[in-house]
């Protein structure tokens, strides 16, 4: 006899009781609140120690206050998963990264971490964009032109910044870009 589980009806149970839209933003925040007002002790403190009763009614209010506002739990319930998914595409191309590196990775550095801080700013922006759905993306033609204009304006800007910093003649392993590093690390890998 095969046992017959379907998770499904359990999540859907869950949102009918209302987990998703007043439990689990509230405990996000508070706990968000929480450790801010114990790291930061704004509240006060008792010699060293915060103090944590007060710490801990700050952080219920204004959480009971955010789950009041339905427009906000609805920002959180939709910018959270996007900001998942793209950690795990981020994560999934540091590791493409490392592989092809071939040597140990020690993290983006220097003008190649200024463009993945650029790609991540605009991630999380995309990200906060509600309406804006990721298969279509939904832009209008002229949207669509505007989008490539300041991308080619941001990479013309990028192609010069590099051919900038990268000129001249240097000792080596001194004054090198973190661009010419990682290029240089991606060779020694494919030539292993």
């Amino acid at each position: 006899m095969a046992l017959n589980f379907n998770i499904g009806p359990i999540v859907e149970s869950l949102q009918d009781m209302g987990i998703y839209d007043y439990l689990l933003p509230f405990i996000l925040i508070f706990a968000i609140i929480f450790a801010i007002l114990e790291k930061t002790k704004v509240l006060g403190s008792e010699g060293t120690k915060p103090k944590t009763n007060i710490n801990a009614l700050v952080a219920i209010v204004i959480g009971l206050l955010l789950i009041v506002n339905q427009n906000i739990v609805y920002i959180i319930n939709s910018f959270l998963p996007k900001v998942s998914l793209l950690i795990i595409i981020l994560l999934m191309g540091l590791l493409v990264i490392a592989m092809l590196a071939g040597k140990e990775f020690k993290g983006l550095q220097g003008s190649v971490f200024a463009v993945a801080f650029i790609i991540s700013i605009i991630a999380i922006i995309i990200s906060l964009t509600p309406d804006l759905s990721i298969p279509g993306l939904n832009l209008s033609q002229s949207d669509k032109e505007q989008l490539l204009g300041i991308g080619v304006l941001v990479g013309i800007i990028l192609l010069v910044y590099f051919l900038i910093t990268s000129g001249g003649k240097k000792e080596p392993g001194k004054g090198e870009s973190g661009w010419k590093k990682f290029v240089d690390a991606l060779n020694d890998g494919v030539k292993e």
